[in-house]
Parts: structure tokens; sequence; C-alpha cells
């Protein structure tokens, strides 16, 4: 859709175009329609035994047949080509089945009934198939698969949109994708025509169609599907970029701690060469145990990577399971094994080979680099610290920009406020009506309530929002997309909102006038607030509202959008109880809690009551952010770990080579602090070079990030500067140690080497 100027996708399609395609498209093996059924209530009608009934149940779909030969299911009582093919059919699957009709077999559930309770209508269906239940993760999630009833379709049906009712198309081998588009474009816009005919207001937005390859389907986290879960490609590349690179980081650090063994092990080596020890022969030994190694650490991956699946299970994403089989799994680490031996190994490998067995025996082994250039351990170093800093960089903006947006003013005040809802099915039936304005009367009674009022959540995840039309001077009318709000006369007052012009709701059981936001104001074109009082919009020229009221912005959604155009009306339906605490006693919360539920009893039924802190409901909009933060900060340690050790291996090396030169010096004079400063210098160097590369790298990727947001954080220089700082901190403090160390050493057994 492309409406009020802004982009939005639906994974649903209107329910007639799988009947037209069926009878139209050219280029099509199957049609596939699959259109969720949302219901109050499932009932087993079992012959002998106790009926089960299930509320709110979810995965029910209506279908056809030919759903079964477009997913394979293995069929375990009736068959797959006629089980769906009379009214009034269902097929279950063998969990589902055992939900309702617990400890039966397959076919003694075959032909039983089951009634089905909708807000329209009650229906009984026969269980006409069971099938075993998928094995593994997939899209096709549906449990029960009602028969999709023939009926003839209103034309307002075709302008319709619902992410419950999917469409799944298979094309012909030779069938042009284009080509069915273009039919499917053809025959809605002819439908859609057709209902624009029978309306008098010009309202339009546009639409129109694409098709998703299902290959792409888990990865299309830009379509809402609420009863599919889909991943990030994106984030998925990010996550194996950072495996890799602490995976390099290890082989670096690996390469840098065998360097740095070679001088313990150069006698070693000098008598295997002595002795007719050839060059491969000592390559070969040193891979050997660098295969051996890997190969430890690769089976404690393994470990590890199952264990993680427990540990991490809180910032992991939901439904993500360790898949696979033994396998893949084997040959991926079989392959990983070799490339991490090859990697590490040979550098080392090849280093040891260049040993000279008379410098052995005089014991006056160097590994030095040639012609003053950086060698190739400084250069890992550099890039160690490079990847360590741009994750130190990457830890605290994204921990900036998380606190930013809990913490940010949102227009309104969110502190010690409960959210209590009346669950749908009670809200909306006749039973209960109008109950929750006599539980209001008794809530405001109690003591440890500062406020009380009725409305939708000010900041949520989800939105209404209707076409709203300003008719003015006979001129083509301003629409807009509006989110709707519902509330009481209480809720502007409970919340703070501060009114800019005009005046509150007037009491009133149906909505007939709107309190709208500043952005509203701009977006119909009105010159200030005062000039909108007064004024009328609405959906279409018979239902316009006069505007009574003006607030200020405030946060309607997350910090990913904008502030949109929004008005507050009233609504005798509206069910969400917005209850302040008294923020002076909150030890006393608890005991307000518990009376709330007590009063709240005597107008629900029992399982009815559930609250939440309503600064928590804001802060779970943003638990991908947390996950990423506390995962950011997990690999951020690693990396300094794994680029400490590095470093520290490399000190030692040098501290290795230099041991007659600091004794001398010391001879000489030359003071503990003044070693530690020339034994640290150089490295100290080599990470500010890592910083120098490493800011350009961070901001790039930090702002790419940041893009995703509306409102953020600035990119200032001292998050930058902060990160090298504790880079360099972090690099004083591991080579320094040995330093130290080093520089402590008596002269008499540093000049005693030879």
């Amino acid at each position: 859709f492309i409406f009020d100027e802004k982009s939005s996708y639906n994974g649903g399609v209107s329910a007639p175009i799988y009947q037209a395609l069926r009878k139209e498209a050219v280029g099509l093996k199957r049609v596939v329609p699959v259109m969720g059924l949302y219901l109050r209530a499932v009932r087993s009608n079992p012959a002998d035994g106790k009926p089960v009934t299930v509320e709110d149940q979810d995965g029910i779909a209506s279908t056809d047949a030919v759903y079964f030969s477009m997913v394979p299911y293995r069929w375990l009582a009736g068959q797959g080509g006629t089980a769906l093919n009379a009214p009034n059919k269902v097929v279950l699957t063998r969990s589902r089945a055992q939900q309702y009709f617990p400890g039966k077999t397959p076919q003694e559930i075959l032909n039983s009934t089951l009634t089905y309770y909708s807000y329209r209508d009650t229906i009984t269906r026969t269980v006409a198939g069971i099938v075993a239940d998928p094995e593994g993760p997939t899209e096709f999630t549906t449990k029960e698969f009602c028969s999709l009833p023939e009926k003839e379709y209103s034309l307002n049906s075709w302008t319709n949109t619902n992410g419950g009712d999917k469409l799944y198309l298979q094309l012909e081998d030779n069938a042009v994708p284009a080509r069915v588009l273009a039919t499917i474009e053809r025959v809605v816009g002819e439908k859609v025509r057709q209902f624009e005919q029978t309306r008098k207001d010009n309202f339009k937005f546009k639409r129109w169609f694409e098709l998703l390859p299902m290959s792409e389907s888990h990865f299309s986290t830009y379509i809402n599907e609420y009863t599919v879960h889909k991943a990030n490609k994106n984030v998925l590349y990010g996550l194996m970029g950072v495996g890799l690179f602490l995976l390099v980081l290890a082989c670096i650090n690996y390469i840098n701690m065998g360097v740095a063994s070679i001088p313990q092990r150069a006698k070693e080596i000098g008598v295997r060469k002595t002795l007719g020890g050839r060059r491969s022969a000592l390559i070969a030994q040193f891979l050997t145990e660098t295969l051996l190694t890997t190969f430890l650490a690769c089976l404690l991956a393994f470990a590890l990577g199952w264990l993680e699946f427990r540990l991490l299970r809180d910032i992991l994403p939901d439904k993500l399971e360790p898949w696979g089989g033994m396998g893949q799994v084997a040959v991926f680490m079989g392959v990983l094994v070799i490339l991490v031996t090859l990697l590490s190994g040979l550098y080392p490998g090849w280093l040891i080979t260049k040993v000279k067995t008379v410098e052995v025996f005089r014991r006056v082994f160097l590994v030095k680099n040639r012609g003053g250039r950086i060698g190739l351990q400084k250069a890992l170093i550099v890039f160690q610290f490079v990847i360590a800093l741009v994750f130190i960089t990457g830890a605290m903006i994204v921990g900036s920009q998380l606190h930013y947006v809990i913490d940010s003013d949102m227009g309104f005040n969110k502190d010690a406020v409960v959210l209590v809802d009346v669950p749908w099915k009670y809200s909306g039936s006749p039973l209960y009506k109008d109950k929750q304005y006599s539980l209001l009367a008794e809530l405001k009674t109690l003591p440890g309530i500062r406020g009380i009022a009725l409305g939708d959540q000010p900041l949520e995840s989800g939105y209404s929002s209707s076409g709203f039309n300003y008719y003015h001077d006979g001129k083509a009318p301003v629409s807009r997309q509006v989110f709707r709000k519902e509330i009481d006369t209480a809720y502007l007052g409970f919340y703070g909102f501060h009114l800019l012009a005009g005046r509150n709701l007037s009491p009133s059981d149906t909505t007939n006038e709107l309190v709208i936001n500043e952005t509203a104001v701009k977006a119909f074109g009105f010159a200030s607030p005062q000039d909108a009082l007064g004024k009328f919009i609405g959906q279409n020229a018979t239902g316009l509202l006069p505007i009574v009221g003006v607030i200020k912005d405030f946060h309607t959604r997350d910090f990913y959008n904008t502030i949109d155009p929004m008005a507050f009306m009233s609504d005798r339906g509206v069910s969400t109880f917005n209850i302040r605490l008294d923020n002076a006693h909150a030890a006393d919360w608890q005991q307000t809690l518990k009376a709330i539920e007590k009063k709240w009893y005597g107008f629900y039924p029992p399982g009815s009551w559930s609250y939440k802190f309503y600064d928590e409901t804001i802060a779970e909009l943003y638990k991908n952010e947390r996950h990423l933060s506390t995962l950011i900060d997990l690999t951020t340690g690693i990396s300094i770990f794994i680029s400490c050790l590095g470093l520290f291996g490399l000190a030692v090396l040098t501290a290795y080579q230099r041991t007659k030169e600091i004794g001398i010096r010391k001879v000489l004079g030359a003071t503990v602090p003044g070693i530690v400063g020339l034994l640290s210098r150089e490295y100290l160097r080599l990470v500010a070079l890592a910083i120098i590369i490493a800011i350009p790298i961070s901001w790039w990727a930090a702002d790419k990030w940041l893009q995703n947001f509306a409102y953020k954080i600035p990119l200032s220089w001292w998050l930058f500067a902060a990160a090298g700082v504790s880079g360099l901190a972090i690099a004083l403090v591991t080579v320094g140690f040995r330093a130290l160390k080093a520089a402590r050493v008596n002269p008499v057994n540093s000049l005693r080497i030879e």
C-alpha cells in the first residue's frame, strides 16, 4: 500500500482472488488459499468421555485438498485427496487431535465432531483426517484445516485485505511470473473499479501486489505476519560475520602465541635439525599439534554451542532452536577444523624452519623483522585491536541509544502506571456490556490509587488508523491517515497531556468530537492549533466530526517511527484500565494490586485478571535492542580478551629477545618505569594505529544502524574518544604487566644468558 505518502506491506490478500485465478490465470499449477480463522472457542464432542473446550485457539485455517498436494504431510488417518472435499470437514494434526481427544488413536478420532464458536455463528465440523505434525521449523503452522466454503464474494471484499488470508501459487515450469502478476492486477483492478462506482466519496489509496518467492518468505521481516516467525537476513549475516571475526581473532592470537613460544622450543628445533630433521617434517609436526588443539577446541565449542541455547535463552530470538542433521554438523566442523589449522599453523610452522642451529646452541635465537618493516605479528595485533575497538564503540553506541529511547520524554507521564485489559472475549460479549464503568466507580474508592482512566495506551506497538478527509471551500479534500485512540474524559489529565488550544472531550457514549495532535494540525493544513478548532474532518462527507481540542505531540509508537497525525475520540466500548499507583508509597503497591484484583473478580470471571506496569511495556518494545546490546557486550568482552592474549604473547617474545638489552640498561642506571615505557611504547603505537583505522569503520556501522530510528542520539566525538582511550588502557595494562616483570629481573641473571 501507499497511503498518506507512506508505504507498507500486508502478508495477506483479498479473499476472492483465488477463485478468479483458478478460472483465468494461465501457467499456474496450483492455487492454494489458506484463510485464517479466529474463533472464540472450540469444543470436542467425543462419543465416550468428557468434552474438551479450548478458548482462543490458534493455528486454525480454511483451505481445500490442494493444500495437501502442495505441502507434504504423513497421513495417519483419512486421505488427503478427499478429506476436505465436503463442507464442514476438518483435518487435525496429531498434537491437536490429542488435545481434543486425549488418549485416542487417529482411527478412533476419525469421524468425531468439533463445535466451533465464533461471535457470529456456531458450526459443527466432522474430523475427516489426521496428519503427523511437521518435523522441524516450518512456516506452515496451521494445526486445524477446515474445508473452505464455496461462496460468492461481495464487491467490497475485493478491496479488503486480511493478513491472515494467504495465497500460495505454484507456477508451471515454463510460466512467466510477470504474466501471472499482470493477471492478478487486471482482475483485482477491474473489481475495485466496479466497487468505486458504487461509492460517492473519492477516498482512494494505491495498492498493488508482489510475488514473494517461498525461499525468501522466512526472511521477509518487512511484512508483518503475526503467526509466522521470521528472521532478518542482515542480522544473520551480521552474526555470522561476528563469529567469523572472533574466529579470525583466535587464529591471529594462536599465531602470535605460537611465534612467542618458538624461543622456548629453540633447543628442541636445533637438535631435530642437527639429527637431519627435514623442513617439511618440522612444519608437519607443528600443524599436527595445531590440528589436535583445534579439534579439541571444536569439540568443546560444540558442547558450549548447545549449552548456549539454555544459558542465553532469554536473549536469543524466540523459537530459535539448534536444528540440523548430525551429518551436516560433522561436515561443517570438519571443514572448519582443517581451515583453522591451516590458517593458524602454517606461518609459525614455516618460521620454525628458519631457526639456525648455530644460533640455537649459542642461545641467541631471534625472531626479527627484515628491513625495519612492520612484521606480520604486529599487523595482526593492529587487526585484532581494530575489531576489538569496533565492538567497544558499538557497545557504547547501542547502549546509549537504548537508554535514549527508554529514558527520553515520551510526551506523557508514564510513571507508576499499571495497565489492565478486559479480555476481548468479555469486552465484546453482551453479558459483560458496560461492566468496566461499574468497576471503574468501585476502583476510584480504593486507597493507594492516585488516578484512573479508561483508554488505549498512548504508546504501543500496534495501532488503529483510518483515512480522514478535510473538506473546505469547495476544493479537493485533504486526505490523511490518522491514528485513532479511544479514551474517556479523565484520560488527558491522567497522562498529563498539554492542551495547546480548545478543550477536553465532553462525556459521550458515542464518537461525536475529536482532540487532535500538532502533527495532525500541520497535516491537514490548518494555520495554527487555534485555527483547527471548530473544523470538521471525517472518513467521508456524511460522517464529519468537529475538532474541539489540540494537544502537544507525543510518541504513539517506538522511536523507529515518526510522530503521525493522531486523534483522541470517545467510545463506550473502551476496555483498558490505566491505573496510577501512589508513587510516594511504593511499598504498598502489591497490597493495592491485590485489592484491585479482589474488586476485579466481582465483575469478571476467574482467570481474567492480568496486569503490567506501563514502563515495562515500553521497555519490551525494545527487547531486540536490549538483546543486541547484551550480545555486543559479550562479544566485546571475548574480542578484548583474545586481542589481549595476542598482545601479551608478542610482548613476551619481545621481552625475551631484549633480555640482554634490559640488563645492560639497568646496569647503566635505567629505572623500572623507564624500561616499562621503553617496552610498552611500540605496542601503544600499534593500538593508536588501530584506533585511527577503527574510528571510520565504527562511525559508518553506527550511522547505518541508527538510520533505522526516526529519533536517535547524535554520533558525538566523545563516544569514539572514550572507546579509543579504553583500548589504550587495556593495551597498557596487558603490555605493562609483562614489561614490569621483565624490568624487575636482576641484571646479573639477564647478562648471564651467554
